[in-house]
């Protein structure tokens, strides 16, 4: 349970951090850059990859009525790609917006189908 709310937090502060740097001026964002902050890791953009598709997946079990037993999440910056199937077109519609609606998500590409009866 403590890794859950570690990796919920780390998706907070990611989306928090955007946010800041979204509204950032851009002569204060130049002079931000020259003062030797280096840009983030590949470990650290992967955890916050981890992060945000944990958010996501987090967001689907809060959807009623959504089987998401078949989905797969995978985010690359604020992208996120939903792959699978789903029982219906209903629910792939319901997986797309609830994606949608987590912070840090700017993109969603819903490549969901729908899955045959008996598979």
């Amino acid at each position: 349970m403590q890794t859950r709310a570690f990796i919920f937090s780390m998706a907070a502060v990611t989306a928090f951090s955007a946010t800041l740097l979204a509204e950032m001026p851009t002569a204060f964002a130049a002079d931000l850059s020259t003062t030797g902050v280096d840009a983030p890791t590949k470990k650290q953009i992967r955890a916050e990859n981890r992060a945000l598709s944990h958010a996501v997946r987090q967001s689907f079990t809060h959807t009623r009525g959504l089987d998401a037993s078949r989905i797969n999440v995978v985010s690359r910056g604020s992208t996120v790609t939903l792959a699978g199937s789903a029982p219906d077109q209903v629910q792939i519609e319901a997986a797309g917006a609830a994606a949608s609606k987590v912070s840090g998500v700017g993109r969603v590409d819903n490549r969901l189908t729908v899955s045959e009866p008996g598979h």
